[in-house]
């Protein structure tokens, strides 16, 4: 089985869009709201554009199996990716966060650390995190206001 990273073209549109509205994304994306068409379309039109951004198909032989998308923020990547539904818990996880790795420094010659941001409930993720090598470092705490009357 071949398994490689292909560069994502404005032809991936639909099957982004049909990804990215999976209720698990979307419950383990930090914008767990649902994603218009036109939304999706604005967003992805911006990011292929965009200097400091990647997005890739996980491919494995023909058959796209995921996406991962890397964004330059300084020395830094930030890594987003999801595996797609009839495909996850076969090990897709660490496999795309470990094929990521040389691409990223590739196409950002001045990056010098990859991060995963994971939801502390995205367990899988971190899973695969780990299997790929990646170092757990930090984890956030958030106070949410519940009552947002003056009153």
């Amino acid at each position: 089985m071949k398994e490689y990273l292909r560069k994502a073209t404005k032809e991936d549109v639909d099957l982004l869009f049909k990804w990215i509205n999976d209720p698990m994304v979307r419950r383990n994306s930090f914008s767990s709201k649902k994603i218009t068409y036109e939304e999706h379309v604005k967003w992805y039109k911006n990011l292929l554009e965009d200097e400091n951004c990647r997005q890739y198909i996980y491919m494995c032989d023909d058959c796209p199996i995921g996406q991962i998308r890397i964004v330059q923020k300084g020395k830094d990547a930030e890594i987003s990716y999801s595996i797609c539904e009839d495909s996850r818990s076969k090990g897709y996880g660490t496999k795309i966060l470990e094929l990521i790795k040389n691409q990223a420094f590739h196409d950002f010659s001045s990056v010098d650390k990859l991060i995963g941001l994971v939801k502390i409930d995205n367990c899988a993720s971190q899973k695969a995190f780990k299997n790929a090598g990646y170092e757990e470092k930090y984890s956030v705490f958030e106070f949410v206001r519940v009552d947002k009357s003056n009153g």
